[in-house]
């Protein structure tokens, strides 16, 4: 199985790569961003062979290889439809669209469809923790910033998930210690996450 393949780029179009290595040998790699021509890269790639044919996909880093394959264990989800979920979305979106059974952030991949999304969500919900290192302990803490963040005076609001994913949203975005102005944020007409991202973007 090929795991990694390092070597000089001779053509890149955000789809494909192929790449000569110093033993003389050319691979053709799936891959989903464009590389500089004659530059010198590393790729983690999953080698998937079947009885007909044999494909490699590129990757720039391990975890996202992990999240790939991870995909892969759930029926029907193929190397063509797990692929652009990396590529489109990105692995640590992806594991928050998991947690929070956000299946709308799902199918904006090309090839996502809702039913597909559903079986995704409840497939890989147990198993992303224990794939990229989430506990119990964890989630109870997140669980626990969210009631600092929901405020005392607005007993309407309790929709603590959307609060959460806000938050990871703002961090994901480099946003750090915006408890405050998240709460300053929130009142009975925050209807989803997207609506408190922006109120809060405002707000800095």
């Amino acid at each position: 199985m090929i795991g990694y393949v390092q070597g000089k780029v001779l053509f890149s179009d955000g789809k494909k790569a192929l790449i000569l290595t110093n033993q003389g040998i050319g691979y053709d790699i799936n891959f989903g961003y464009f590389l500089q021509a004659n530059s010198e890269v590393g790729l983690y790639t999953h080698h998937h062979i079947t009885d007909n044919d044999q494909s490699l996909w590129g990757f720039n880093n391990l975890e996202d290889k992990k999240m790939f394959e991870l995909l892969k264990t759930v029926n029907k989800v193929g190397s063509s439809k797990a692929y652009p979920l990396i590529t489109n979305i990105g692995k640590d979106m992806l594991i928050e669209a998991i947690q929070f059974e956000q299946t709308t952030v799902l199918t904006k991949a090309p090839g996502i469809g809702k039913k597909m999304a559903e079986q995704i969500i409840l497939s890989l919900k147990d198993k992303v923790g224990q794939h990229f290192g989430f506990s119990s302990e964890t989630e109870a803490q997140m669980s626990a910033t969210v009631d600092q963040i929901e405020p005392k005076t607005a007993p309407i609001f309790k929709d603590k998930k959307l609060v959460a994913e806000a938050r990871l949203a703002l961090e994901s975005l480099g946003y750090k210690d915006l408890d405050l102005t998240i709460q300053s944020c929130i009142d009975e007409s925050v209807k989803s996450s997207e609506d408190l991202i922006k109120r809060v973007l405002k707000e800095l």
